[in-house]
This record gives C-alpha cells, sequence and structure tokens, in this order.
C-alpha cells in the first residue's frame, strides 16, 4: 500500500517561521507606502487650499486670505461676535467659493497626540513635559480644518538674534489684531510680502474650537511647529506663490540670516 505524502510538523512550523518572518519585514513597508499615499493627499490638498488663497488675492485687491472676518472684540474692548458668529466667518467657509470641496480640508494623517506631541516641545509651545503647550487646547470640541492658515502675528520684532535661539518672525495674515490694546482689522497685501514663493501661509496644522476653563468656548488656528510629526517627521507647507513642499522636522526652525547677522524663519518672515 502506498503511504500519503504529507508535511511533517517541523516541516510546517518551518513554513510558518518564513511566513512570519517575510511578513514581519513587509508590514512596514506596507504602513510606509499608505503613509506616503495619505502625505501625498494631503500634499494635494493644501496645494488646493494654495490656489484658493492665491484667487481670493486675485478678487480683492490682492489681499491675503484673513483667518477669521468677525471680530472676537470691538476697538473698545467689548465683545463683538459670538463664537457662532466667529467660526461663520472662518478661512475654512470663506475660502469655500474658490474650493467647492469641503473634504479638502482634512488630512485622513491627522493624529491629536502627535499633534499635541509637537505643541508641547520647548522649540514650539511648550517646555518639552506632557502638557505644557497643548493643554487646554487639545483634544478640541471642533475640528474646522486640519491645516492652519497665518493670521497676523509677530515674533521677537525689533531685535536682532544673532544665535538662532530667538529668531524674527512675521506671519503673512490678514485679520482682525490687537495692537497698543486696539483691535482693529489688518489687512495684508501681497506686494508687502518680500517674497511670496519662500513666505508659506497656509500648512499641516489645524484650525479649531476650544473652551476656556469657564466653559467659554474659543477659536484657534494652528501654522508651524505644532505640525512636525504629521508627516515622517515634517509637514506640508503652501506659500503664497500657489506652490506647495515637504518640509522636514519643525518648519520654524529652518532659519536663513539677514545682511546683519540676525536670525529669521525661513518661511515665516515676510518682511525678509
Amino acid at each position: 500500500m502506498k503511504r500519503k505524502a504529507a508535511f511533517t510538523l517541523i516541516e510546517l512550523l518551518v513554513v510558518i517561521a518564513i511566513i512570519a518572518i517575510i511578513a514581519a519585514i513587509l508590514f512596514p513597508v506596507f504602513a510606509q507606502a499608505r503613509e506616503m499615499a495619505r502625505q501625498t493627499a494631503c500634499l494635494s490638498n493644501t496645494r488646493q487650499i494654495g490656489t484658493g488663497v492665491v484667487m481670493y488675492a486675485q478678487d480683492y485687491d490682492e489681499m491675503v486670505l484673513p483667518w477669521r472676518n468677525c471680530p472676537v472684540r470691538t476697538q473698545d474692548g467689548a465683545v463683538a461676535c459670538p463664537a457662532d458668529a466667529q467660526a461663520a466667518s472662518l478661512w475654512t467657509v470663506t475660502i469655500q467659493p474658490y474650493l467647492k470641496n469641503g473634504q479638502v480640508l482634512f488630512c485622513p494623517s491627522f493624529d491629536v497626540s502627535r499633534t499635541a506631541l509637537a505643541m508641547d516641545q520647548a522649540d514650539c509651545d511648550g517646555d518639552g513635559t506632557p502638557g505644557s503647550g497643548s493643554a487646554g487646547l487639545l483634544p478640541a470640541d471642533t475640528y474646522f480644518s486640519h491645516y492652519g492658515l497665518a493670521y497676523h502675528g509677530s515674533f521677537n520684532m525689533g531685535s536682532c538674534d544673532t544665535t538662532g535661539s530667538a529668531p524674527h518672525a512675521l506671519f503673512p495674515g490678514s485679520g482682525w489684531t490687537a495692537e497698543g490694546g486696539v483691535y482693529h482689522f489688518f489687512n495684508q497685501s501681497l506686494s508687502s510680502i518680500v517674497e511670496t514663493a519662500r513666505t508659506a501661509n497656509v500648512g499641516d496644522g489645524l484650525t479649531f474650537q476650544s473652551h476656556d476653563s469657564n466653559g467659554n468656548p474659543f477659536l484657534g488656528t494652528l501654522f508651524g511647529c505644532e505640525s512636525r510629526y504629521r508627516h515622517r517627521g515634517g509637514a506640508n507647507l503652501t506659500f503664497l506663490d500657489g506652490h506647495t513642499k515637504w518640509v522636514s522636522d519643525n518648519p520654524e526652525r529652518h532659519l536663513d540670516q539677514d545682511s546683519s547677522g540676525c536670525y529669521y524663519e525661513k518661511y515665516f518672515a515676510a518682511d525678509k
């Protein structure tokens, strides 16, 4: 009588071990490929948003899209717009006639914990300890977009940092701002920006609504160092000429020096 051919237990275990080894090698590759696809999708989103910003500027006398049209306070400091009115005036709403697509505002790679980790770093909003920069902001109550838009803000104005520890920055954005205790609307024009192809105003970040310790809602936008862990240790930035690219590590720590030797944030200094 003929004996039926069959695997021995040892042979079966060897085959299973080989399959496990191959899977262990390939799974990280598949994960990286999936993240590359998500990064490409986010890059496409930010490019479309950047195109919308350029189109808005063409329609509004070369003014940069404001991140919020409705003021929190009036010039005398009184409350002007409640949170729901502010939300209705966000850039995510204003730009829709140029996008006609709400899904473009959301990134498949967005992760709250990675965003909070970036915010907590000492070269961002915190001191390196958990919650030092993100507490009270994340997790948010509402996410309007997984991208941030530049607001009119400046850092280390009027000082010359020759060490790179406190570089100058002037974010290129329009909107309501407080200067000298007076609230007013600031219009940033493209002509006032020294180099639009180098100056970013859209990127991986966040536009959201949270609440303070008293339960009062407030709106915010994160744009810059908060995006450093979004895609493979870096972030997508879109510049005021409409082009988009991936920037490694903390986008705000790519520095240049001016003729006086003063450091400034390469992608976030509209006046340099």
